[in-house]
């Protein structure tokens, strides 16, 4: 079963930036430490930033697959 609900596009954009810049906030974190994200991340990253998928199913996803590596 799916629910849907209508964002106005202004609600929707500030909540993209703000998505946009958390990513932003944590790649830079990890450039900080001589790190980056790997490809996978990177992906489910941007998939959180365009709002696709939640912060939860970004977590569950990459702890999956590197639970599989």
């Amino acid at each position: 079963m799916y629910i849907f609900l209508y964002v106005p596009v202004q609600v929707y954009d500030e909540l993209r930036g703000e998505r946009e810049l958390a990513v932003d906030d944590a790649v830079e974190s990890l450039r900080a430490e001589a790190l980056a994200p790997s490809s996978v991340a990177t992906e489910l990253a941007g998939l959180f930033a365009q709002g696709r998928i939640t912060a939860g199913q970004m977590e569950a996803m990459l702890l999956a697959y590197h639970r599989a590596t």
